[in-house]
């Protein structure tokens, strides 16, 4: 009895954890990434974002400057008139008021300007929304925006090369024998930057379907039980934003209604994804 009081006791030591499925220097960082989220007070916030936005209106006043001073010495509406010049008489606009050149000019300044400061735009938004992310946010959001810019040009270059030429085309057929087709500047520069414009725009439709699919908000059971409900707001939003014609109409809905029919398959893919994880 002595003896087996007198043995030592064995302690056992619990086997080792396994290690987490993230890394543990991730989990620091994220921790500090929300830390500094906290540590700027509400008013360095608003400093830094007037700050920011004084500089990326100060680039696109500099990029109107230049826009201007290039417009009057090598004509920019060229540029804009080059696609559908054929359509025209001598291949070119007609100006009607005495103001109607100057605002023309500002608004292809404007254009311009923009144009040249959308990378400066572009960097001082991430630079101003990247700190609020987390690592992980940012590996989707960072591809997500390079993808969406490349979107809207490609629905603005859709625009520009396919349905101004098309449009033009087909409505300068349509005059009678006591009627001359005569575009004026105005109302051509408005109509084809309004075009690219929501062209550009409605080529997001495909990115913002993903991200609602992601996010479980929406199936593509729901897109096809409402694709009759959705071609008719197309038909109406293009009614708005294009010229007073049926044909303008038909040229801008029908590029819309073939994204809502890639939404819809996008949706399935994404659907389906997250079915098999």
């Amino acid at each position: 009895m002595e003896q087996e009081q007198n043995k030592p006791v064995k302690v056992e030591t619990p086997p080792p954890t396994p290690p987490d499925l993230y890394d543990g220097d991730e989990e620091e960082d994220e921790e500090d990434e929300l830390n500094r989220r906290s540590e700027m007070p509400f008013l360095d916030h608003l400093e830094e974002f007037r700050q920011r936005v004084l500089w990326c209106l100060g680039t696109l006043f500099v990029g109107m400057l230049v826009g201007f001073y290039l417009n009057t010495q090598y004509d920019l509406l060229q540029l804009i008139i080059k696609p559908v010049a054929p359509y025209l008489k001598d291949g070119k606009l007609m100006i009607i008021r005495p103001t109607e050149g100057f605002m023309i000019a500002l608004k292809i300044s404007f254009a311009f300007g923009l144009i040249v400061s959308s990378p400066v735009i572009i960097y001082h938004f991430w630079a101003f929304v990247a700190p609020a992310l987390l690592k992980k946010e940012r590996r989707i959001v960072f591809p997500l925006l390079f993808v969406s810019i490349f979107m809207f040009v490609l629905g603005a270059v859709m625009a520009y090369f396919v349905t101004l030429p098309i449009g033009m085309a087909f409505f300068s057929k349509f005059q009678f024998a006591s009627t001359e087709f005569m575009l004026t500047a105005s109302s051509y520069v408005d109509m084809a930057s309004r075009m690219v414009f929501f062209t550009g725009v409605v080529f997001e439709l495909p990115i913002v379907i993903l991200l609602l699919a992601r996010l479980g908000l929406i199936s593509p059971e729901f897109l096809r039980s409402k694709r009759r409900h959705a071609i008719i707001v197309i038909f109406i939003i293009s009614m708005v934003v294009t010229p007073p014609d049926p044909g303008s109409m038909i040229l801008v809905a029908v590029p819309i209604v073939f994204l809502y029919e890639l939404s819809v398959w996008v949706a399935y893919v994404v659907a389906r994804r997250r079915r098999n994880v």
